[in-house]
């Protein structure tokens, strides 16, 4: 599933002025090269600080490192797909909590 520039707009639109200044990052996960080129669209022509403020992340476990883990809800074609993609190398997926650990 991927964002397209109306979901950008209705984002930035819903933040209002207050909340863009007050927003310390945007995480997204799994970019695609289109998403990356929309964006970096945004942040040389729109002069607006929520694009300069994207952070791309290409797996769980780098989101993780930003945000803990318990703040999150994450469904569960999310992981499923971080698997895909990601093959699994390097972590271990607990189907039941939803958990991902870094292997030993």
């Amino acid at each position: 599933m991927q964002p397209d520039l109306g979901w950008m707009k209705r984002l930035q639109q819903i933040l209002g002025r207050k909340h863009q200044r007050n927003l310390h990052a945007i995480y997204v996960l799994h970019p695609t090269f289109g998403l990356k080129a929309a964006v970096l669209g945004l942040q040389m022509f729109v002069d607006n600080v929520v694009w300069k403020k994207v952070v791309y992340v290409d797996r769980l476990l780098q989101l993780f490192r930003y945000v803990p883990r318990e703040q999150l809800t994450i469904p569960d074609f999310v992981f499923q797909h971080d698997l895909e993609v990601n093959g699994g190398k390097g972590v271990i997926a607990d189907p039941r909590t939803k958990f991902v650990y870094d292997r030993p």
